[in-house]
Order: structure tokens, then C-alpha cells, then sequence
């Protein structure tokens, strides 16, 4: 059935797992989407092939979709979903202060810091955040499989108010169409432990290239797996957050749902390009230092999986920069 809500023209910044699996859905559903990609490659494969979606229970639907590439700008919308990498988000401050004033945004990066990137250029009545549990593989530039069901949890970094319009609409409209979202008045703990459970996962399974659900099967994993949550427990409770079992529990089950998902950080390795590990694994690391609370593990994993990136930096198919 579908939403009452206001259809939107949603703009979907990134071509990755992310922005494809929102992108198909959202048009599945009656949407206007466009997606926005880094290269004129992909955008033009899109345009002409749509987008090959693999629904969680196995069945295939090729979604039409309207693509353009970051070169011509950002096309006009009512909302815009930056799925881009936190690494790649820099790059796209200066296409977003141009964005009409009525236009929202939603920021679904890892890691922290983007929240001060986008308040330094938008008021803080436009720049929303997500928190995105769902599981999604990108086998190519036109094909994205779902491969674990999550929660979108949307709302401003810390301020309490009612949501706005056209953010309801959103939430409203993905609630109806099987997206389990909620909005959320304030993201910053959420993010908290969104970081603390990225910061767990992606580097383990980068250095050991295995799906997020293999984490589970060795008790040496899983033992690291925990030994890292301390660790980022401490740099957490320090900056005003209350850790509890409950979100090591929360952990185990995104491991489990997305069992046969391959984390953003190994995708990265794999194709030999920079990973987000300095926003995610490296902002515990510093927070750290700071308090004055000590890291190791962290620290270790930060320049294991920066090297291991660095190693394969500018091979073939790789990222130069």
C-alpha cells in the first residue's frame, strides 16, 4: 500500500551499497530519485541499465533509475542522501552550499566528525543524520544485493525538537514501504554506538577478509571483538555516553544480521582504496588521547589497516589520490 506521505525528489549522493539498495528502493516504491555518482561511467551505465536489485529473500528487479555524475553538480531536490564515504565528503561542501534553502539533508557516513563538516556550511534546520543497520553489497556499478535487515534511525545531531516536514515525509514514506525508520530527536548516541560497532567489526573483518558474520565463528574474533568494545566503552562513557551489555548485545546481533555482508572497510582493501578507518577506529584513538584512556588495540588496528590500505594504494583498479 502506498504512503500518503508528500513524494519527495530525492537526490541520493554515491553510487555504493548504500546509495544503490536506498535508491532502488525508494523508486520501487514511487519516488522520484536520482543518484549521483563519482564517475560519468557509472551514471551512464545506470541510466541505460537501471539498477539490478537482489531483494533479501533472492528475488531480482531491475530498477530504471535517473543518474548523473558529481561533475555536473548536484541536481535540484527536496532531500538529499549523502551515502558517500566520510573520506569523499569534503569534496562535496562546495555542491552543497549551493543546494536550494528549502532542501534537507541526510548524512549516513561512518565514523564522526562529518556532522561539524556540514554544520560549518548548512544551518543546522537542514543538516539531519542517519544511523544505517541495513546490510547491502555493491557487485557492481549497477548491481546492489540486501543482504540484512537493519533499522534507519533519522534526527539531529543533539538538538530536541519536533521533526521537520519534509524529514517526516521521508521517514513516513520509508516506514511504509518496509524501511524499518524512526526519527530520532537527538543522533549523537546513536552515532556513539554506530561507531563503536563499526570500529569493532570493519577493521577485523579488513584484516582478516572475512564476512561480518565469521567475526562469530572463532572465539579468537570474538574474544578481540570484545576486547575492542572495552576499549571503546571507556572513550565513550568519557565523552557523556552510557555504555551498557546491551549494546555489546546490539553488536553481536548487526553481526549476525548482516552475516554475509561484506564490510565498507574490506570492499575498500579489496579494491586498494583509502578506507574510513581514521573517522571511525582513528577517532577512538584520539578521543583517547584526550582523556587520557588507553587504546592499544585500537591504535593497532588504525595502522594495521592503514598500511594494509597504503600497501595497495595506486595497483591497478585502485584509488591514486
Amino acid at each position: 500500500m502506498q504512503s500518503q506521505a508528500k513524494v519527495l525528489h530525492t537526490v541520493v549522493v554515491g553510487g555504493g551499497s548504500v546509495g544503490l539498495l536506498y535508491a532502488a528502493r525508494l523508486a520501487l516504491a514511487g519516488q522520484t530519485v536520482t543518484v549521483v555518482t563519482r564517475s560519468s561511467l557509472q551514471a551512464n551505465q545506470l541510466t541505460k541499465s537501471g539498477i539490478s536489485y537482489t531483494h533479501l529473500d533472492g528475488g531480482k528487479t531491475v530498477v530504471p533509475i535517473r543518474a548523473c555524475s558529481i561533475e555536473q553538480g548536484l541536481p535540484e531536490g527536496d532531500l538529499y542522501l549523502l551515502t558517500v564515504k566520510q573520506t569523499d565528503l569534503p569534496a562535496l561542501l562546495p555542491a552543497l552550499r549551493l543546494i536550494h534553502s528549502t532542501a534537507r539533508v541526510i548524512a549516513l557516513q561512518n565514523g564522526m566528525g562529518h556532522h561539524e563538516l556540514l554544520h560549518g556550511i548548512l544551518s543546522e534546520g537542514r543538516s539531519f543524520f542517519a544511523i544505517n543497520t541495513e546490510g547491502a553489497r555493491r557487485l557492481s556499478g549497477t548491481e546492489v544485493v540486501h543482504t540484512g535487515s537493519g533499522i534507519l534511525r533519522v534526527g539531529t545531531w543533539e538538538s530536541v525538537r519536533d521533526s521537520d516536514p519534509v524529514i517526516r515525509s521521508f521517514v513516513e514514506w520509508a516506514t511504509s514501504i518496509g524501511i524499518h525508520a524512526v526519527f530520532e530527536k537527538s543522533i549523537k548516541p546513536y552515532a556513539w554506538r554506530k561507531l563503536m560497532a563499526n570500529a569493532l567489526i570493519n577493521p577485523l573483518t579488513a584484516l582478516f577478509e572475512i564476512p561480518n558474520g565469521a567475526l562469530l565463528e572463532n572465539p579468537h574474533t570474538e574474544k578481540l571483538m570484545r576486547e575492542l568494545f572495552q576499549e571503546a566503552r571507556a572513550v565513550a562513557e568519557y565523552a557523556g555516553q552510557k555504555i551498557e551489555e546491551a549494546d555489546w548485545q546490539e553488536i553481536v546481533t548487526i553481526c549476525r544480521n548482516t552475516s554475509r555482508n561484506l564490510s565498507s572497510m574490506l570492499q575498500d582493501v579489496k579494491r586498494h582504496r583509502q578506507t574510513e578507518v581514521e573517522s571511525i577506529n582513528g577517532y577512538i584513538v584520539r578521543q583517547g588521547k584526550v582523556a587520557g584512556i588507553p587504546t592499544p588495540l585500537q591504535e593497532t588496528l588504525l595502522r594495521v589497516i592503514t598500511l594494509k590500505s597504503a600497501m595497495g594504494m595506486g595497483k591497478e583498479g585502485g584509488d591514486s589520490k
